[in-house]
């Protein structure tokens, strides 16, 4: 069992191996962790965004469901709130905009996933 106040806040970066481990970003930068490493074929990993942030149009080389946990966001145009989901298929663009007040989400893949932007080379 992982407890979620054990592990440490990172700042999200589009390849793994860029992760800074000894920076943690404060309550109002964008934060991530890795809540499970392939645990039970899992990747879970907890996102929290500051408030009035658009991610780029990107894609992941892999499924995922993308929840919201707390705050608001808009997910390619549609609305979402606390337990709204989505499924992303893998190859599929995608963007979202965090809410006024932020938005906090989890990520749960069955692989760890590549990270492409338009017209950029994969990244991992």
């Amino acid at each position: 069992m992982r407890k979620f106040d054990d592990i440490a806040w990172h700042v999200p970066t589009s390849k793994r191996e860029d992760v800074d481990y000894d920076y943690v970003p404060g309550e109002d930068e964008a934060g991530r962790k890795f809540l499970v490493e392939g645990e039970g074929g899992f990747w879970v990993q907890a996102v929290r965004i500051p408030p009035n942030f658009t991610a780029p149009v990107h894609q992941h080389s892999h499924a995922e469901v993308f929840m919201v946990v707390a705050g608001t966001c808009s997910f390619n145009g549609e609305a979402m709130g606390p337990l709204d989901s989505t499924v992303v298929e893998g190859g599929t663009d995608y963007s979202f905009s965090s809410g006024p007040d932020g938005v906090t989400f989890m990520v749960t893949r069955q692989a760890i996933a590549s990270y492409t932007e338009p017209d950029q080379k994969v990244s991992r």
